[in-house]
This record gives structure tokens, C-alpha cells and sequence, in this order.
């Protein structure tokens, strides 16, 4: 059988119109190019409706052919398949069939798989992709929320040694110090692993030795071990977030996450998530839950009365503050007594 193409040697764009056969003993003959090859050595690619289809030779020469109904009879001739795709378009109910699964998948995901969908996303981002989020994220806060840090030195160097044994032989994590009027007293982990500790923050410890504050780091951590932020970003916009996903761009996701840090509140679950892991990270390092109890209580009373101006909103917006949660670390505490 001789089927009409256009070739491309590989060497130039320049294209060559020639005549392929396909012989009785498996052979592929382009004669006008001293072409003498088996059958199985080169690669027929699937068929799409009545586009071109693409012949790969080795060494790099290609021919593309619009025969596409003479390369299924080759293909049928000697014993290769069709591909599943044309299968499905060439018949009507599997077409229909195929469309209505589409639309269901996609309404899923869309709604009531949301979470599932955002987790699943989350869960397969590469590092490289977190870094570059992370770095997106981090910019638009310098521009527009954080400033430098007027911590003392000693303060930063005995909160950044909890640190230290808090995230160690575990390089990702890194700790910024900065101050944030405008934010208020808050900490805020980025996918990458970057942690924002704010000077408001610090500046309510009661406890001399940042206990407290340590164990709110230890809960940030947690929200980066399950991606949290990341995973609000994407069901916030999972639309958008998928076309990223698939594109590479990033900037979708990237946009989302400084509102979602700030100004979005996580889920209970979310929470729950990040306190456990707190707790257990605690006892690691053999601190007392009860100090992060304190300081949650702190703020929590002194919400009673805070308005919308007020510094206390940044960690009250993003991290709400529950009797539930308190408990649980009070819980902790008395186990460890």
C-alpha cells in the first residue's frame, strides 16, 4: 500500500512531498529518499478525527500524512490497533458517553470534590513550584505589609534557637523576623516553608523565654506539613488554579495565598490539623503546651473588646480563636504534669 506524505528530514524545516509504501514482508520504503526500514522500528502516532497523522523514523525524519483512512487499513493489515481515542470519537455513544463524564469530573470537582480536588493538587506540586509561589508571596508581602524587625537581637537569637531545634536537619524552613503595624500581632507559614513571625506577636509573650511563641511556630509548621495555605488557594480559585496547574503559572495560585494568609481564616479542620501537630512537636522538645494555652487565652480575652482597627485582628483574622482550641492545649499540659 503507498499512502502520500510530507517529509521532514530532521536537518531543515523544508518540507519533501513523497510516497511511502508499506510492503507485504513489514517493510517501509520511501524510495525518492533511499528510505528502507521495518515496520516496527518506526512510531505511527494515535489518530485525532481527520487531523494529520505523524510517522516517526528514526534519525530523526518525520512525515506527516493526511492518508489517514489508507494508515488504519495498514494498521488493520498487519495487526496493529487504532488508538482508543478515534475508537471513542468514531462512535456516537461512546462520544456522549465520554462528554457526560467529562461534565460530571469537572462539576465535581467544581463543587463538592473541591476539597478533594485542592488536596490532591497540593499534594502533588513540586518543590520547585512551592519555591516559586512562596517567592511570589513573599514579595507582595514585603511590598505592601511588612517592614524590618526592631526586635532586640537577644530576643531574636532565643526565639530563633527554639527554632532551630524545632525544624531540625530540615533545611526548607526558614524564620523571618518582621514588623507589621498593619498586620498586627501574627505568624504565617508560606508553602515553601518560610515562616513570618511579626514583632506584635512577640511584643504579647508573657513568657520571658518565648515558650509561647515557639508553640505557635511549631503550629505554623504544622499548617506547611499539610499545605494548608496552599489548599485554601486553590479551592478559593480552583478554576483558575487548575489552568495554572496545567500551564505552569503559578501567578494564579500565588496571588491567592497573601489573602488567605491574612485575611482568611483556616478551617476547624485546618486548625485542629495544626494543633495537633503543635502538641506533638512540643513534647518533642519538651515544652509545656501550657504556655501556648497562656497566650491563646491572652488574646482571646482581650478580643472581647478589640475593634476592627485594632492590631489583635491579624492573628484573630487568620487563626480564629476557640475555647475548644485552648482546652486542647490545657489538656496536653496536665498530661505532661
Amino acid at each position: 500500500m503507498i499512502i502520500d506524505a510530507l517529509l521532514y528530514d530532521g536537518s531543515s524545516s523544508k518540507e519533501h512531498h513523497v510516497e511511502i509504501e508499506f510492503t507485504p514482508n513489514r517493510r517501509v520504503l520511501i524510495p525518492s529518499h533511499n528510505i528502507d526500514i521495518a515496520l516496527d522500528d518506526i512510531r505511527i502516532e494515535s489518530r485525532l478525527g481527520n487531523t494529520m497523522r505523524v510517522l516517526n523514523f528514526p534519525n530523526g525524519v518525520r512525515c506527516k500524512s493526511s492518508d489517514n483512512n489508507q494508515i488504519d487499513q495498514v494498521l488493520k493489515e498487519f495487526g496493529l490497533s487504532k488508538s482508543k481515542a478515534y475508537k471513542i470519537e468514531s462512535s456516537w455513544k461512546l462520544t456522549v458517553i465520554s462528554v457526560f463524564v467529562t461534565v460530571g469530573f469537572v462539576w465535581f470537582m467544581l463543587t463538592a470534590g473541591a476539597s478533594y480536588t485542592a488536596k490532591g493538587i497540593a499534594s502533588v506540586l513540586p518543590k520547585n513550584t512551592l519555591e516559586d509561589v512562596s517567592e511570589l508571596t513573599m514579595n507582595q508581602l514585603e511590598d505592601n505589609y511588612l517592614k524590618h524587625t526592631k526586635l532586640s537581637d537577644e530576643k531574636r537569637e532565643m526565639i530563633q534557637n527554639y527554632f532551630d531545634r524545632l525544624t531540625k536537619n530540615e533545611e526548607q524552613y526558614q524564620l523571618h523576623f518582621r514588623s507589621s503595624p498593619q498586620i498586627g500581632p501574627n505568624a504565617f507559614a508560606l508553602p515553601s516553608g518560610d515562616i513570618v513571625l511579626t514583632d506584635q506577636l512577640v511584643d504579647l509573650s508573657r513568657d520571658e523565654k518565648f515558650r509561647d511563641i515557639i508553640g505557635v511556630l511549631a503550629h505554623e509548621k504544622g499548617h506547611v506539613v499539610h499545605r494548608h495555605s496552599l489548599r485554601m488557594a486553590i479551592k478559593t480559585g480552583i478554576a483558575g488554579v487548575l489552568i495554572g496547574y496545567i500551564t505552569g503559572d503559578v501567578s494564579v495560585i500565588a496571588t491567592a495565598v497573601p489573602t488567605i494568609l491574612i485575611n482568611s481564616s483556616y478551617s476547624r479542620e485546618f486548625e485542629h490539623e495544626a494543633d495537633v501537630y503543635a502538641v506533638s512537636a512540643l513534647q518533642d522538645m519538651n515544652i509545656s503546651t501550657q504556655y501556648i494555652a497562656n497566650l491563646f487565652e491572652t488574646l482571646a480575652k482581650e478580643s472581647e473588646d478589640v475593634d476592627d482597627n485594632s492590631t489583635l485582628t491579624g492573628i484573630l483574622a487568620s487563626h480564629p480563636l476557640t475555647s475548644d482550641r485552648i482546652k486542647f492545649f490545657k489538656s496536653y499540659a496536665e498530661v505532661k504534669k
